[in-house]
């Protein structure tokens, strides 16, 4: 009886797993979600539900650090390994005094279910040493995560 628990629980983790990382399926960002998201001083945000469908998501995630300055090294490797992975449609990129300030990656579209996904990876620093990673997955045009990222 414990055995079959046991392996139930592998089968079900396991399912759990591929799911995240299919998620960014192809790109080296993803593990930063599951290596950072629990750390202190790092915020992570993964909306499901109700929420995601009214924005026409399928994928929500978001680290919010509060100080970047550790990570960045490791998050502009994996921003600079999706843009060699030829996964990117369109790419605006600002630096400033040599420092990553935002990214804005729109990655080649995924299958899922029948769907076309459109994929966006986004990293903007704040004030400060804050900073703000972004995985979204969904139906949602250009234009509409747009008007979602400045609405006031």
């Amino acid at each position: 009886m414990i055995q079959n628990y046991l392996k139930l629980t592998a089968i079900v983790l396991l399912g759990c797993l591929s799911l995240t990382l299919r998620a960014q399926e192809g790109l080296e960002i993803g593990h930063l979600f599951t290596q950072y998201g629990n750390k202190e001083g790092v915020t992570q945000v993964e909306l499901n539900g109700e929420i995601l469908a009214s924005y026409h998501m399928e994928t929500y995630k978001s680290l919010v650090f509060e100080d970047v300055t550790p990570y960045a090294p490791e998050i502009e490797d994996c921003l600079e390994d999706a843009v060699r992975s030829l996964q990117v449609r369109k790419r605006q990129v600002v630096n400033r005094s040599g420092t990553l300030q935002s990214v804005y990656l729109q990655l080649t579209n995924v299958q899922r279910k029948g769907k076309k996904l459109r994929r966006y990876l986004l990293f903007k620093r704040g004030k400060g040493t804050l900073a703000t990673l972004i995985y979204i997955e969904g139906s949602l045009s250009e234009k509409e995560l747009m008007d979602m990222l400045y609405k006031r």
